[in-house]
């Protein structure tokens, strides 16, 4: 298959593939499964970030329970210099409710460390490849090209960036399944997992063009 190769490592213009034969619908893909996966990234990295900064919030609000622990077991509560340290969070604070508040703060904190920093997993340059490769072959079947040569590429390159792509996919599932049922990792799930189902449907619509043509590959 004609360029294969290339578009196995490099990003190309999106094309719009010209039907014939009644069998190919035009489409405009313009690399979509990189787009909606750099969208899923940017909600998911944007959480993380508000976390961090609610994380170290939370943090300066626990040492200033601490350091009100500390005073009351000292028995300076009414001691006005020593308290001065923590003076913005005494109308908060009470004998009665302070381990409580060190509770809820403690809890809020653990949900908090839950959206960790996503790993670096290489779906994106996989997912660019592999979305290249089916573009290459969509471009062929708008074509209506059976040509045993100009597709003799096709499976070698591409399977090559689906085993990437599953083991990309593999540390994003080791990162997932770590509080899987935290509203931000699901959302990204069900996006990963969406982006997965439109490339095997991409995918399957070249595999059945090759068997209802008989080309090899």
């Amino acid at each position: 298959m004609v360029a294969l190769q290339n578009h196995e490592t490099h990003y190309s213009r999106a094309r719009v593939p010209v039907g014939t034969k009644g069998a190919i619908k035009k489409e405009w893909y313009s690399m979509s499964l990189v787009r909606d996966w750099r969208l899923a990234k940017k909600q998911y990295d944007a959480a993380h970030a508000q976390a961090q900064k609610r994380i170290r919030t939370l943090n300066t609000k626990l040492a200033a329970v601490e350091y009100y622990l500390h005073a009351l077991r000292d028995k300076k509560l009414s001691d006005k210099a020593h308290m001065r340290k923590i003076d913005a969070y005494l109308d908060e604070f009470s004998p009665d409710s302070i381990e409580e508040i060190q509770t809820k703060l403690f809890r809020e904190l653990e949900n908090l460390t839950a959206v960790e920093l996503r790993p670096q997993s290489g779906i994106e340059r996989t997912l660019g490849a592999l979305e290249q490769i089916l573009e290459a072959a969509e471009e062929l079947m708008a074509k209506g090209d059976v040509s045993a040569a100009q597709w003799s590429q096709y499976r070698e390159v591409y399977d090559r960036s689906a085993h990437r792509l599953m083991d990309a996919g593999d540390v994003f599932e080791e990162f997932i399944n770590k509080r899987a049922n935290m509203e931000e990792k699901l959302a990204l799930r069900l996006d990963h997992a969406a982006i997965l189902k439109k490339l095997t449907q991409r995918s399957r619509a070249v595999h059945d063009y090759l068997l209802r043509n008989e080309i090899p590959g």
